[in-house]
């Protein structure tokens, strides 16, 4: 960010949350006791568990339940040089949304994108080793996260929910 020539127009906050696996627990903190008030953010892009499986595909999880998929896709069009494709929950039944650190800001009103390609035959166990990661998918996919925070850090709009979505995650209905 220091290095575009003109900053965003929106203030950004990048952060590492621990306590995923046991309940959400530093994400939730945060969401109950964010550096700004919790209304002025406008979006949150979490990725988690990127660097595996298609080399040139990721999964964005929650492009349905707001603009930021159509935002998503424009920017990621904008930029074929990442040659990663953005493609859609492909396990809603896992319900995947409600599992990770992005939950607890979309609950408190914050349309999200969950960036995460699933699981493998060695999650969460002994063979799950840093040296399986490919890392130059993680850095094209950090590069699109990139892209589509300065997108929405300079949009004259919050990104919008949609309706339904909103009364389901945000007000429980």
């Amino acid at each position: 960010m220091a290095a575009l020539p003109v900053a965003p127009k929106r203030s950004m906050v990048f952060l590492l949350i621990s306590g995923e696996e046991k309940g959400l627990w530093g994400s939730e903190w945060y969401a109950e006791n964010p550096s700004a008030p919790i209304e002025q953010y406008v979006a949150n892009f979490n990725a988690d568990m990127v660097g595996r499986n298609w080399p040139d595909t990721i999964v964005a999880i929650g492009k349905e339940h707001s603009d930021l998929g159509e935002t998503l896709n424009r920017v990621n069009s904008e930029h074929p040089e990442i040659g990663m494709t953005a493609i859609d929950d492909l396990w809603p039944d896992e319900r995947f949304y409600f599992r990770s650190d992005h939950y607890n800001f979309a609950r408190n009103g914050v349309p999200i994108l969950f960036f995460f390609n699933g699981t493998h035959e060695d999650y969460h166990g002994r063979d799950d080793e840093p040296d399986r990661i490919d890392h130059d998918k993680a850095a094209r996919i950090a590069k699109l996260m990139f892209y589509l925070g300065v997108d929405v850090g300079n949009a004259l709009n919050r990104p919008e929910w949609n309706p339904e979505s909103y009364r389901e995650i945000v007000l429980g209905r």
